[in-house]
Parts: structure tokens; sequence; C-alpha cells
């Protein structure tokens, strides 16, 4: 227990970390004259007057391609996982995503198991800058593995997370996309208590943003 509690608290601090001379260097509001690189929609004029552009990087029908890694740890159990993500902003700020996966899965005194998800989530950017933007997000995903997932489990499982993040533009084209979220493993007792010892771990995760 107490080693498991020094790694979540050491991949908490990791992940403040890598986040606060990000954002740092950006914690002025947006310049109104200055496009944000992902928002979609035109530019309106009215004379010489220009309309500020939308608070957030991604407005209403904003599309994007998300490529991300992700690592939980879970007492002697590493998994790890490959994913890519398309996502839609349904309204400002607001995006749905559907994602899959490529997972490794390795317990200690048991073979690697090998896998594939396939789930759906939302993400909500709370906080929005010209550079940057802080989000919560929530999903579930489908997952089939070559071996039992935990060990004494079954090979057919659900993966619900929950979490935070933030975005960070790299350049034009480009975002950073980090976070810390809740890691969950089970098949909800579709094979009765016995064969659900589930898991539950800090994931971190990182990638990249390209619009679409």
């Amino acid at each position: 227990m107490r080693r498991d509690a020094t790694r979540i608290w050491t991949s908490v601090l990791a992940v403040l970390a890598l986040a606060m001379p990000l954002l740092a260097q950006d914690a002025a509001k947006p310049d109104p004259g200055e496009r944000l690189r992902f928002v979609q929609t035109p530019w309106s004029q009215d004379g010489d007057q220009t309309v500020d552009p939308p608070p957030g990087y991604c407005d209403e029908n904003c599309a994007t391609w998300v490529l991300s890694y992700a690592a939980a740890f879970d007492g002697e159990a590493l998994d790890q996982g490959l994913m890519l993500s398309y996502n839609r902003f349904l309204v400002d700020d607001i995006e749905g995503f559907i994602e899959g996966g490529l997972w490794s899965f390795y317990d200690q005194g048991a073979n690697a198991a090998y896998g594939l998800s396939l789930g759906i989530g939302f993400r909500w950017h709370f906080l929005t800058r010209e550079k940057w933007t802080m989000f919560a997000d929530v999903g579930i995903a489908l997952l089939g593995t070559t071996d039992a997932v935990p060990v004494e489990g079954t090979e057919f499982n659900f993966m619900p997370r929950a979490g935070i993040g933030f975005t960070r533009e790299l350049d034009e084209n480009v975002r950073f996309i980090g976070g810390l979220r809740w890691h969950h493993i089970s098949n909800a007792r579709t094979r009765g208590d016995a064969r659900n010892p589930a898991r539950d771990a800090p994931q971190l995760y990182a990638g990249l943003v390209f619009p679409f």
C-alpha cells in the first residue's frame, strides 16, 4: 500500500511539473487581434471593426485527430496503451470523441497480455486561453485481450475513465495534450464476483492534437 501511494503521488507531481511551465508562459487572456489557430469559424468584419474570435481554440463543428500514449501503474502491474481518436466539438469548448487503442498488460508472475479497445467519451475545456486550455473528460471503452486482465479475470472487460488535463499550442497545426486520469478495468461481474478482480490505478497520458 505504501509503495502504491508513493507511485500515485509521484505521478501527480510529474503531471504538475510538466504542466506548470507551459501554462505559466501564457497566463494572460487572448489578444482579440490574433486568431486562434484551430478555430474554424471565418472572421467577420463590420467596416474596420474586427469581431473578437471565440474564447476557445476550437468552436462548434471543429474536428481533430489525437494520437496519445498512456501508462498506468497498479502495484506490480503496468498497463500501456497507444490510442488514436477522432474528436468533434459539439458546442464551443465541449467535444465528443471515438477512440481506438492498442494495449499491453504486464503483471508480475504472469504472461504479458495484449488487447484492442474501442470507446467513446466527452471532454470539456473549462479554462481556455490563447495558447492553452485545461479540461475535464470522461469516457468508457470495450476491451478485448489475448489473456485474462487482471490475472484471474476475463479476456473481455470494460474500461471507464475520468480525469483532468491540458492542451498547449506547439505551432499553428499541432497541440500537445497531457493529463492524469482514473484507469479502471473490470467485466462488471458478467462472470460473477469471483472472476472480477478489477483494477484501479492512476494513468498518465501525453499526445499530439492535429486539426482535421
